[in-house]
C-alpha cells in the first residue's frame, strides 16, 4: 500500500491523539481491526477504533478520555481492557452530522506477546492488518503490517479465515463472516464457507445478545434477503430460528408439491424490502416520516430491522394450522398460532418487552389489512379502528408487510391492494394522527344503554364493537347497540 494512503491517518483526529497519548506513556500501540480494514477498502474509517498496546491501558485510556471529555471503563476485567466512549460533536467534523452519536475507542493488550501474534490470532485476514501509531506520525513512510495478505484479500474482495480454529475461538464469527459481506460487499470464500457450515452448530455457545446484534446488523443491510439466504444455507439461521427447520416443503407440507413456506418468507422479505427502498416513489408525500419512523430504537434494535424481522416469520403459525379442503389447503388462524411464536423467538433473541410486543403486533394482525381491503366501502371508523388495534404508527409498518406479502404471494403487484394501503397511509398522517376518531360507543355509554355495570363484561362488549366496527358490520351508534342486543342475546340463549 503506498505511504500516502496510510498517512490518511493521520489527519483523524483520533488516532492524533492516541499518539499523544502513547508518546506521553511510552507504550507501544497499533491501529488493528475495523479502521485498518476501512481503511485499506478506501472505505469511511467509522466510529469504532480498537487500539491493541504492550501496556498502560488504563493511562491511555484516562489521557483519551480526558482529551475528549468521555467516559472509560473497564471493558474485559481479565485482558484488562479499556473502552472510551466519546460524544459525537463538532470537532469530528462531518461524524457531528452522521446518525452515530457516540464513537468507541478500544484498548486492549496484545492477543500474544507481540502484534504478530496478535494478528495471527484474529479472525479475517482483512482484520489482521496493523499499523504501527508512533510509526506513522514519526517516519516518512510506514508500511502496513500484513503477514496474511489480507490486503490482496481485500483487493479481490474476498474474507477468508486466518486458520479454522477461529470459530472454536469465537462462534460469533460464524455470523460475522456473513454480517461483513454484507456491509462490504465481500465473497466469503469457498474453503470458509466450508468450516462455517461444519462448525455451524457451534453458534450455541454465543450469547444471545450477541448473535442478536449481528443477525440485526445483517437484517439492517438495504437488500438483506440475500445474506438471509445465505445464513440458511450455511446452517446459520435454523440456529437463530429453529422455527425455520420446518418451513420447507420436504418437511411440513410433503403433500403439496411446489408448497415452500421458506421460499414465501424470503420472498416477503424481498418485497417488503423493495418498497421501503423505494418509499420515495411509492409514498413520495410522506416518505421522509416513515423512514424517520423506522430510524427509532425500539430496545436496542431499530423498527427497521423489526420489521424486517416481522416480513420473515408472519406466516410462522401456518405448520400448525394448515388444512385440506380437497386440493385446496387453508391456514385459518395461523396468524393468531404465530403470535406466540413471534414472541418466542423475540425472547430467544433477547428483545426488549416493547420489541418483542412490536413484532407479534405485526405477525397476529398481518391479515387484518386484507380482511378490511375487502369490505365494499370502508368507512374512517374503520381506518381508524385499524391504527387503534396496532398501535398507531405501527399501522404503517402493518400495511406494507401485508401488501409484501401479498406481492410474494401473486409473485408481483397487486394494483388494488398497493393503492388501498396508501390510502390507509394517507389517511393515517392526514387524518388519524391529527385527531384520532373516538370509538362509536364508550365504556360509560355501554353501561348506561346497557345498564351494566363496571367490569369484564363492559371490556367484552367494547372489544366486540371494536373488532365489528374494523370489519365494516356497523357504522354508527343505531348499529352498535343493535349489534350488541343481538349478540348478548346469543350469549344468554347459548
Amino acid at each position: 500500500m503506498k505511504p500516502a494512503v496510510i498517512s490518511k491517518l493521520k489527519n483523524d483526529i483520533v488516532v492524533k491523539a492516541v499518539f499523544d497519548a502513547v508518546d506521553t506513556t511510552r507504550a507501544k500501540a497499533y491501529l488493528v481491526g475495523g479502521i485498518v480494514r476501512n481503511l485499506v477498502l478506501s472505505r469511511p474509517f467509522g466510529f469504532d477504533y480498537d487500539i491493541a498496546l504492550d501496556g498502560k491501558i488504563k493511562d491511555i485510556a484516562n489521557l483519551l478520555a480526558e482529551r475528549f471529555k468521555g467516559s472509560p471503563f473497564l471493558l474485559d476485567k481479565e485482558s484488562g481492557a479499556y473502552r472510551v466512549v466519546v460524544k459525537s460533536s463538532s470537532e469530528f467534523g462531518v461524524w457531528s452530522s452522521e446518525l452515530k452519536s457516540e464513537i468507541h475507542i478500544d484498548l486492549s493488550p496484545f492477543k500474544g506477546n507481540d502484534i504478530l501474534e496478535d494478528l495471527s490470532n484474529r479472525d479475517f485476514t482483512i482484520n489482521a492488518m496493523a499499523v504501527d501509531v508512533a510509526a506513522l506520525f514519526r517516519e516518512k513512510k510506514t508500511s502496513l503490517i500484513d503477514i496474511f495478505k489480507g490486503r490482496a484479500d481485500a483487493k479481490n474482495k474476498t474474507i477468508r479465515m486466518i486458520k479454522p480454529k477461529i470459530f472454536d475461538d469465537d462462534p460469533l464469527r460464524l455470523l460475522r463472516a456473513i454480517r461483513l459481506s454484507a456491509q462490504y460487499g465481500l465473497i466469503i470464500d469457498k474453503e470458509t464457507e466450508r468450516c462455517i457450515k461444519k462448525k455451524s452448530g457451534l453458534l450455541a455457545k454465543s450469547s444471545w445478545e450477541r448473535i442478536r446484534d449481528e443477525f440485526f446488523a445483517i437484517l439492517e443491510i438495504t437488500e438483506s434477503v440475500s445474506y438471509m439466504k445465505r445464513l440458511y444455507e450455511l446452517s446459520l439461521l435454523q440456529k437463530i430460528i429453529p422455527e425455520t427447520k420446518e418451513w420447507e416443503s420436504k418437511t411440513s407440507f410433503p403433500t403439496l408439491a411446489g408448497y415452500n413456506l421458506l421460499r414465501h418468507a424470503f420472498k416477503t422479505l424481498e418485497q417488503g424490502e423493495k418498497l421501503y427502498n423505494n418509499l420515495k416513489t411509492f409514498m413520495p408525500e410522506f416518505a421522509g416520516n416513515i423512514e424517520n419512523s423506522f430510524q427509532m430504537q425500539i430496545g436496542s434494535v431499530s423498527k427497521k430491522g423489526l420489521f424486517k424481522l416481522a416480513l420473515l416469520i408472519h406466516d410462522a403459525g401456518k405448520p400448525a394450522t394448515m388444512q385440506h379442503e380437497g386440493k385446496r389447503i387453508r391456514f385459518i388462524g395461523h396468524e393468531v398460532e404465530g403470535e406466540p411464536i413471534g414472541k418466542r423467538i423475540a425472547r430467544r433473541l433477547k428483545l426488549s418487552r416493547a420489541a418483542s410486543a412490536f413484532t407479534a403486533r405485526l405477525v397476529r394482525n398481518h391479515h387484518r389489512v386484507f380482511n378490511l381491503a375487502s369490505i365494499e366501502r370502508v368507512t374512517d371508523r374503520s381506518k381508524a379502528h385499524l391504527f387503534r388495534a396496532t398501535s398507531g404508527e405501527d399501522g404503517i409498518a402493518l400495511s406494507l408487510l401485508s401488501l409484501a406479502d401479498a406481492r410474494a404471494t401473486r409473485n408481483g403487484d397487486d394494483p388494488e391492494l398497493a393503492l388501498f394501503v396508501k390510502n390507509l397511509i394517507s389517511f393515517y398522517y392526514k387524518i388519524y394522527a391529527v385527531s384520532k376518531p373516538n370509538p362509536i360507543l364508550n365504556g360509560n355509554e355501554v353501561m348506561e344503554i346497557f345498564g351494566l355495570s363496571e367490569g369484564i363484561m363492559v371490556g367484552r362488549i367494547l372489544r366486540k364493537l371494536a373488532e365489528a366496527e374494523g370489519e365494516g358490520v356497523i357504522k354508527n351508534k343505531r348499529d352498535a347497540v343493535k349489534f350488541i342486543k343481538d349478540w348478548l342475546a346469543k350469549t344468554k340463549e347459548g
